[in-house]
This record gives structure tokens, C-alpha cells and sequence, in this order.
């Protein structure tokens, strides 16, 4: 399979990590996806709405995750395997051209336990290996710290700024591009 958009769409999987889980959301998480988005920290660094209504956590585990997976994208609850619930999401977005851009966000308690790197880990082993990307990208605020540890310590190398690159909260920011490909030591490692 060349990439994710181009597969033929059947079941999402579910992959498992040291210490996650990634899973489709259910109609079941939406309260644990309103209560994760209520963190000003979610809402400062994604592109989440803000203020975070139920009515959006309910669209995201009922229609955007979902029609992601049907279009080619994958999106996954990040599900801490110690408890079983989940704290997260992770997904990887606009494959095209064997290139993937990943996106994550953390509830603020399940934070600080190496959940996050697990969780990018895992997805990035299963887009290098499975999905056969050729090329995994993350943009980070270059002030979201927590965020560009998470990318690093999972291996991926920070490639320079791009300037004015994203839109967050209704004003345009620089990010930090970041890249993990198939043959950096970090993705032969996974």
C-alpha cells in the first residue's frame, strides 16, 4: 500500500504501543474528548475551537474521525493502556504524495508520562511500515517546549522555522518543521 489515501478503506486498526493504545474514537469518548478540550494548553496550541463546545466533541468522534479514516487521513484515541480510558488524540492528516503531517494533543493529567512519544511512536512505525510513508512531518509553536520534546525524543528532526506557516486561534504563526523518514535511525528503531 503507496500511502494511506490511496488504500482501500476497511476497518481502522487498532495499534498498540508500550504504553497506548490507538484506537477509533467512539460516540462513548465524547465527554473525555470535552473534558480534554477544555485545557487552555489544548486550545493555545491546536487548532481546536475555542471556546470547546460538547456539540464539538460529539462532531469530532462521530463525523470528523470517521469521514478522516473514509478519506484517506487516520485519526486515533489515544487510549493509556494502565486504565484503559483515553487521554489523547493522534492522527495523521493530508497523505499525499507518501507524505504525512501528524497532529497530537494530551489531556493536562495524562501529561508528563511518556504517553505522547509512545503514542507518536506507534503511529509513525505503523505509517513508515504499514502505510509505507515516505515522509512524516510535525509543525510545532517554537514556544509549545512540552510539544518539541515530544517530537524529539521520538526522533524526529527539526528541519528549520516556517514563517507565518499555520493559523491557530485566528492568528497566523511560525512553526517549527520537524520530519521523520523511513531511513533516519530513529524510524529503523521503531
Amino acid at each position: 500500500m503507496a500511502t494511506v489515501r490511496g488504500a482501500v478503506r476497511g476497518t481502522q486498526p487498532v495499534l498498540t504501543g508500550a504504553q497506548v493504545r490507538l484506537r477509533p474514537w467512539t460516540p462513548d469518548d465524547a465527554d473525555a474528548v470535552f473534558a480534554a478540550c477544555q485545557d487552555a494548553e489544548i486550545q493555545r496550541w491546536t487548532t481546536v475551537p475555542s471556546p470547546y463546545s460538547y456539540d464539538d466533541a460529539v462532531g469530532y468522534v462521530t463525523t470528523f474521525a470517521p469521514q478522516a479514516w473514509q478519506q484517506g487521513d487516520a485519526v486515533f484515541a489515544i487510549v493509556d493502556t494502565a486504565t484503559g480510558s483515553p487521554v489523547g488524540s493522534i492522527g495523521a492528516h493530508g497523505v499525499r504524495g507518501g507524505t504525512a503531517e501528524i497532529g497530537y494533543w494530551v489531556a493536562a493529567a495524562a501529561r508528563g508520562r511518556g504517553l505522547a512519544r509512545d503514542a507518536l511512536r506507534t503511529l509513525a512505525r505503523w505509517c513508515l511500515r504499514e502505510v509505507g510513508v515516505a515522509r512524516l512531518e510535525l509543525m510545532v509553536d517554537p514556544t509549545n517546549l512540552g510539544s518539541r520534546r515530544v517530537a524529539e525524543v521520538a526522533g524526529f528532526t527539526a528541519e528549520g522555522t516556517l514563517r507565518r506557516r499555520l493559523v491557530v486561534q485566528g492568528r497566523r504563526i511560525d512553526v517549527v518543521m520537524y520530519s521523520l523518514l523511513p531511513d533516519d535511525p530513529a524510524a529503523t528503531a521503531l
